[in-house]
């Protein structure tokens, strides 16, 4: 697999790939949204290719002390061939080289496989933590789009 930046002309490919591999897209993953968070983060996103093909995508964010990985996925035909974990070694090597000292992912509950996924690749579940959320304007956070 080859691994590179993404750009925005892949945005409909990598909206597709994160539908079929079962991630919901919402208002935070519009055009503008994802265009944002490319601007803030260009070295942090990535697509992966086999044959020119984008079979996986992972979208590295950095505050300023800590990273955060969102929305890794891969195409369901090239899932269980360690394609993921090429993408998370790239994106991990990258926060590595920021000297970044700890990175962040969220998983929803229901989703054991992708727990599974990560506790594999020596990922811990942090139970010293409560998850919270607020939605400042509720005409702006849509769960899809």
């Amino acid at each position: 697999m080859k691994i590179e930046k993404f750009s925005m002309e892949l945005y409909e490919d990598v909206i597709n790939l994160w539908r079929k591999a079962g991630i919901s897209a919402g208002s935070t993953d519009t055009r503008e949204e994802i265009q944002r968070m490319l601007k803030r983060n260009p070295n942090l996103f990535l697509i992966g290719r086999v044959n020119e093909k984008i079979i996986g995508v992972v979208m590295g964010g950095f505050d300023g002390r800590r990273g955060y990985i969102h929305h890794l996925a891969v195409e369901p035909d090239y899932q269980k061939r360690r394609y993921g974990k090429m993408l998370i070694d790239e994106l991990i090597a990258r926060f590595h080289k920021m000297r970044v000292h700890k990175v962040h992912l969220f998983i929803e509950k229901y989703n054991k496989q992708v727990v599974d996924f990560y506790f594999n690749l020596g990922w811990d579940i942090r139970d010293d933590l409560i998850m919270m959320s607020y939605v400042p304007d509720k005409n702006l956070y849509k769960m899809r789009i």
